[in-house]
């Protein structure tokens, strides 16, 4: 009896051996599904465009980022696609069917949180996100490059201006050193001072005077 119940078990269709040739092809299908739900959440985490990649303006990451926000929607929608297409497919690679369940569970839990989070961040670039002359300015005051950061949520928040002296770096890249903040005054204007430069709102009326320091 206990013979004849092991061989059933080696001949059982979970227990057959699955041809090299299609064993590499469904780890290279794990693996587009791991990298299409992996990498876009990784890039996310890091909260700046490409890793920091700063490169040319920040107006001009602002625009790859939205372009990006597109993307990541792209390939987490298609890493869902691929994973429920062919999860019956994916058990053959686990010698139990509870461990493909639980890591495309994770997966899919994982993707649909970043699909709706992009979701969200895409409908609030559409909304406030149009006139991007208004949320990144750069002033030149003397030799230095002075980057302005307008924080507007419209009604749902306080508005302010963030500082930021431009650094440049090799290959056309730059890095941002923070300044100050100061609250909002609309379409800003600014001109150099002693140590700094002063801040004037659009009728020209003189609002804060801003210290660059060392």
């Amino acid at each position: 009896m206990l013979g004849t119940t092991q061989s059933e078990q080696n001949h059982s269709p979970s227990n057959k051996q699955v041809p090299q040739r299609i064993f590499a092809a469904l780890v290279t299908l794990l693996l587009a599904v791991l990298l299409l739900t992996i990498v876009p959440l990784v890039e996310s985490l890091h909260g700046s465009v490409l890793w920091g990649l700063n490169y040319h303006s920040p107006k001009f990451m602002s625009q790859v980022g939205d372009a990006l926000a597109l993307v990541k929607l792209l390939a987490l929608c298609t890493g869902v696609y691929l994973l429920f297409t062919q999860q019956g497919r994916f058990r053959h690679l686990f010698k139990s069917k509870w461990m493909s369940i639980v890591l495309s569970s994770v997966l899919a839990i994982v993707a649909f949180i970043q699909i709706a989070i992009g979701l969200i961040g895409v409908l609030i670039d559409a909304t406030l996100g149009t006139n991007q002359d208004y949320f990144h300015k750069e002033f030149a005051i003397g030799n230095n490059t002075i980057y302005v950061f307008t924080a507007d949520t419209g009604a749902m928040g306080t508005a302010y201006h963030y500082f930021y002296l431009k650094c440049p770096l090799p290959a056309n890249r730059y890095e941002l050193k923070f300044i100050e903040k100061t609250n909002w005054v609309w379409e800003l204007e600014l001109k150099a001072s002693d140590n700094g430069f002063d801040v004037f709102n659009q009728r020209g009326e003189f609002k804060y005077r801003v210290s660059l320091g060392e």
